[in-house]
């Protein structure tokens, strides 16, 4: 998937997500309902959906911070990830699991941020690459749907859809959780 894919599908769980915090504080004590909370999340979502992509040079967001992506990728070299050093430690599950269940417990507002950046390897785990996982022990992949093609548009837009439609639902009680 290209970037543009990655920045609205990371706003839409985003905020798919902000529209149920009330249903989310309770399952995450931390969490406060607030309209600073909500726009964090939101935002988090923005950031966190391109943020994976740092570690390619060529992307957009590795153009934009060249020093720090071309860091990444020497990082990359260095844990023996050799050829493209895109899809390094960045791209792996593990790292934003991690960050999410230290946010969720420690600091709230990143939890858009870490949220963004696994709906990014969501989708790139429909890309012929796959994410690495356990720092590249194992790729996984679910299909094969070649990054910017017409394809991965269509994929994105149809998961953009169903994920603002699930927000809904749930804000809507049709399917209450509890």
């Amino acid at each position: 998937m290209n970037g543009n894919c990655h920045f609205v599908y990371g706003a839409s769980v985003a905020t798919a997500l902000s529209m149920n915090m009330d249903k989310l504080s309770a399952i995450i004590p931390t969490l406060a309902v607030s309209p600073e909370n909500i726009t964090l999340f939101i935002f988090g979502g923005l950031i966190g959906g391109i943020f994976p992509d740092l570690d390619n040079p060529t992307s957009y967001v590795g153009k934009l911070s060249s020093p720090l992506s071309k860091l990444f990728g020497v990082l990359g070299t260095t844990s023996g990830k050799t050829g493209a050093n895109h899809r390094g430690i960045l791209h792996d599950p593990l790292v934003y699991l991690v960050g999410l269940f230290l946010c969720c417990q420690h600091f709230t507002p990143l939890i858009g941020f870490f949220i963004g950046c696994l709906s990014h390897l969501f989708l790139d785990m429909f890309n012929p690459a796959g994410v690495p996982f356990l720092f590249g022990v194992k790729h996984l992949h679910l299909m094969k749907i070649p990054s910017g093609s017409r394809e991965s548009v269509i994929f994105t837009w149809l998961n953009v859809v169903l994920v603002l439609v699930v927000g809904f639902v749930l804000q809507l009680n049709l399917f209450p959780l509890t």
